[in-house]
C-alpha cells in the first residue's frame, strides 16, 4: 500500500491506516479473551505496532510545512 502522493499523505489513506488498526486491535482483544496465552497474540500485536508506527511517521509527515 503506498500512502505518499507527491510528497503528502491523502486523508483518505491515513483513515484506511486507522481503520486497519482498530480492526486488528479488535482482533488482538477478542483473542487474548479467548485464550490469553495464544502464541499468535505476540504476532498481532508486533502488527499493531508496525501500523501505529506506520501511522505515527504518516501523521508527522503530514504536519510538516510544505
Amino acid at each position: 500500500m503506498q500512502f505518499k502522493w507527491r510528497g503528502s499523505i491523502e486523508l483518505s489513506s491515513i483513515k484506511d491506516l486507522q481503520e486497519k488498526i482498530e480492526a486488528l486491535r479488535t482482533k488482538m482483544y477478542k483473542t487474548y479473551e479467548n485464550n490469553p496465552n495464544d502464541p499468535q497474540l505476540l504476532a498481532i500485536s508486533q502488527s499493531l505496532d508496525k501500523l501505529l508506527n506506520e501511522l505515527e511517521r504518516s501523521m508527522r509527515n503530514e504536519k510538516k510545512p510544505k
